[in-house]
């Protein structure tokens, strides 16, 4: 939810380019109109927050993968 965050097109873009993301796939995510919730799952934003970078914060995982 990092994303929620960034409120703005603008923003959200330059966030995305300031964390590796390619400048088309952030262009794209930064002008969906889609909400956070529906953007969390998009391929930038796993780019550009993998996993690891939850855990590095001590965040307890929701899902383990394992069904």
């Amino acid at each position: 939810m990092i994303g929620k965050q960034w409120k703005r097109g603008k923003q959200r873009y330059a966030k995305l380019r300031y964390l590796g993301i390619g400048r088309d796939l952030a262009a794209q995510t930064a002008r969906s109109p889609h909400g956070p919730w529906h953007l969390a799952n998009s391929p930038a934003l796993a780019i550009a927050n993998p996993i690891a970078y939850f855990d590095s914060l001590g965040l307890p995982r929701l899902f383990n993968g394992a069904a």
